[in-house]
């Protein structure tokens, strides 16, 4: 393989297909758990090093200590992987910045630059993070960024699923953002949107437009004016990312709703939430059935 090929490989955190019979990921042979070679251990670190831009110290104390443990961990999360790389949303980047992981914001970042997000992309990237952490987490986002620039056209530009692309208008519900008041025929105009684009009303938006109008309308204008370059498929990916991976029960429905409504593929949303699942384990996955079970049913890409 050449280097240039080595490079493309680290740019994108690409899954891997066991049944192709390579059960090489990210420099390490997952085919043989119980055994770590040198040349693994190596391969293993450059390619967080390459890909992320930091080395994972907490991941490389189990190359010492008990290989298998690492070894078996990555197989599990390769699998929630999209085999053929692609930019979705990063619900990832939402949690770090809540939890104040300065190094963990910094990778991801890292590797949306490696994937070629342009400067705007990335800044959208941050602002649907943003919704979910609030101030805390735009004081790790600016410090993990610190030294890192996007280009405002990158050489290589990002690449998303097939039929992902920018579209203001599909967020559009007819609300008047002049004005924080919600009249009748606004809060019609947003119910409608709603049964119209996933074909029910959220519970919060209900309570909201019946006690709280001002939030929900001031709500809906983030959400309207936010992705003017990035994939409206960002939303919904990066929303659904976070509330699996932070086991938010609530925010799940709405997001596989508006994945399969707004063209995300069934096996996309599937990744976006086995992914998730890293964080999230079995109880999340216990908590999507429950409340999205029935979306997958007959679902087919």
């Amino acid at each position: 393989m050449s280097v240039s090929d080595q490079q493309d490989r680290r740019q994108v955190s690409g899954g891997f297909a066991p049944a192709s019979g390579n059960w090489v990921h990210r420099g390490l042979d997952l085919s043989a758990p119980t055994t770590i070679t040198p040349e693994e251990i190596e391969a293993f670190k450059r390619h967080y090093g390459g890909q992320f831009g930091v080395p994972m110290t907490g991941l490389d104390w189990w190359i010492d200590r008990n290989p298998e443990v690492l070894k078996r961990y990555r197989l599990y999360c390769s699998l929630t992987l999209r085999v053929e790389p692609a930019v979705m949303g990063g619900g990832t980047l939402a949690y770090y910045m809540l939890m104040g992981y300065v190094k963990g914001a910094r990778y991801v970042m890292h590797s949306f630059l490696n994937d070629g997000l342009s400067r705007a992309q990335a800044d959208e990237m941050i602002a649907l993070a943003f919704v979910h952490a609030g101030p805390r987490g735009m004081e790790t986002i600016q410090e993990a960024m610190q030294g890192l620039e996007f280009p405002e056209q990158p050489d290589k530009p990002a690449r998303f699923p097939q039929g992902w692309a920018p579209d203001l208008d599909a967020f559009r519900s007819g609300l008047d953002f002049t004005t924080v008041t919600l009249d009748d025929g606004e809060k019609s105009k947003l119910y409608d949107w709603y049964l119209r684009t996933i074909g029910e009303i959220p519970p919060y938006v209900r309570f909201l437009a019946e006690h709280r109008p001002m939030l929900l309308k001031t709500h809906r204008a983030r959400m309207e004016n936010m992705l003017y370059v990035l994939p409206k498929q960002c939303w919904p990916t990066a929303m659904l990312y976070y509330h699996v991976m932070s086991r938010v029960a609530e925010g799940i429905r709405e997001n596989v709703l508006l994945c399969k409504a707004w063209g995300v593929s069934r096996s996309d949303t599937l990744d976006t939430i086995g992914n998730a699942l890293v964080y999230g384990q079995m109880e999340a996955a216990t908590m999507v059935q429950r409340e999205a079970g029935d979306v997958f049913d007959g679902w087919k890409d």
